[in-house]
C-alpha cells in the first residue's frame, strides 16, 4: 500500500493505454501469506483480467507468482508446495516491475507463500510463473527507505555470493554471480547514504537481478537461516546481512579457491578478510550484528535450529 501512497504506482498506471483497464490490488503483506494471495486472486477473478503487473519487492512478486498460478489452476495453494509437475501453462503471464532491489524474484520462477504470516513458507514453483518480462527502472526504487535499502541490498549481496561458492559447474552463472557480487559491494553503501543516486539505485538492481538469475544454480546455508527466521517475521534481507559473515567463516576451509577469487572480485587481498569485511559493511548501513538487536528471544532455538538444518538451501550449499 506505501507504493499507492507514495505515487509509485501512477507512473505504472501512466504506461497502461487508454482502452485497457485494470484492477489494483493493494494489501500484499511484508510476508506473502495465502490469505492475501486469495484475496487478490478474487479480485482478479471479479474484474475478469486476463494477466498480472507485479510493482514492489519480492512479497509482492511472490504474492503475484502465486495468483498467477491460482488463475489457472484449482486450490488450494497447498496442491503445488514442492509440486513443479502440477503447474501448466494455464497460470496467467506476469510483467514484474521490481521497487526493490534484493531478491531478484523478477527473474526467478520460485515463490515462497506462507499458510499464515508466522509458519514456514511453502515452495511453490515451475518455470510457467516466471515473468515473461521484468522491467528494472532504478526511478521505481528512489523511494525505498534507509533500513530496507540496506537489508535488501544485503540480500542481493548474499544471493550473488552464496550462488557462486553454491556446489555445482555452471561457468555462466558463476560469471554473473562475481559480476553481481561487485557491484553490490562497490554502490550498495552510497544507494543507502543517498537514496537519490540513480547510478547506485541502477547497479543495486543489476545486482540483484543477477542474484536472481544465481538461484537457478543453488544457494546455500545463509538462505537456509534467513527464511527460517523470516518465517518469524523478521525482514528477509536483515537477517540475510546478519548471517552472512557468521556462514562465510565456516565456509573458508571448505571452497578453496572460490573464495580467493571472491575476495579479489571485492577489492580484498585475502579470502579470509571476506567475512570481516561485510561485517564491517553491515556496521557502516546500520544492519543490527544480530538476532538479539532485532529483539529475538531463544525460547524456541531448538524447533529454529531443525529447521535450518533441514532446509532445502543446503543441498545446494558449498
Amino acid at each position: 500500500r506505501n507504493l499507492v501512497e507514495c505515487g509509485v504506482t501512477k507512473k505504472v498506471e501512466a504506461a497502461i493505454p487508454p482502452d485497457r483497464s485494470f484492477a489494483l490490488f493493494d494489501e500484499t503483506p511484508e510476508n506473502p501469506t495465502v490469505e492475501g494471495v486469495e484475496k487478490a486472486f478474487k479480485i482478479y477473478s471479479r474484474e475478469g483480467c486476463d494477466g498480472l503487473v507485479a510493482v514492489g519487492g519480492g512479497s509482492v512478486i511472490d504474492s503475484t507468482k502465486a495468483v498467477a498460478l491460482r488463475a489457472g489452476h484449482p486450490g488450494p495453494l497447498s496442491r503445488y508446495d514442492r509440486r513443479p509437475d502440477r503447474v501448466t501453462d494455464a497460470a496467467a503471464p506476469i510483467i514484474s516491475i521490481p521497487t526493490t532491489a534484493g531478491t531478484g524474484s523478477e527473474v526467478t520462477f520460485g515463490a515462497g507463500i506462507h499458510a499464515e504470516s508466522s509458519s514456514p513458507a511453502m515452495n511453490i514453483g515451475s518455470p510457467h510463473l516466471m515473468p515473461r518480462v521484468a522491467i528494472c527502472d532504478p526511478d521505481f526504487s528512489m523511494t525505498l527507505p534507509v533500513s530496507l535499502t540496506a537489508g535488501t541490498g544485503m540480500d542481493a549481496l548474499g544471493q550473488c555470493i552464496e550462488a557462486y561458492l553454491a556446489k555445482g559447474n555452471n561457468p555462466p552463472i558463476d560469471a554473473v554471480a562475481l559480476d553481481g557480487a561487485q557491484r553490490a559491494w562497490t554502490h550498495v553503501e552510497r544507494a543507502v547514504a543517498d537514496g537519490s543516486d540513480k547510478e547506485a539505485r541502477w547497479n543495486m538492481q543489476m545486482a540483484a537481478l543477477q542474484g536472481g538469475i544465481g538461484i537457478h544454480k543453488g544457494l546455500g546455508s545463509v538462505h537456509a537461516i534467513a527464511n527460517t527466521f523470516g518465517d518469524q517475521g523478521y525482514n528477509h534481507g536483515t537477517l540475510v546481512a546478519i548471517t552472512l559473515p557468521g556462514v562465510l567463516r565456516f565456509l573458508e576451509g571448505h571452497v578453496g579457491k572460490r573464495m580467493t577469487a571472491l575476495a579479489k572480485i571485492l577489492g580484498l587481498e585475502k579470502g579470509g578478510q571476506v567475512a570481516t569485511a561485510v561485517q564491517q559493511l553491515n556496521t557502516r548501513i546500520g544492519v543490527p550484528a544480530n538476532l538479539r538487536e532485532l529483539g529475538y528471544e531463544m525460547e524456541n532455538i531448538d524447533r529454529a535450529a531443525k529447521l535450518c538444518v533441514e532446509s532445502v538451501f543446503n543441498r545446494t550449499s558449498a
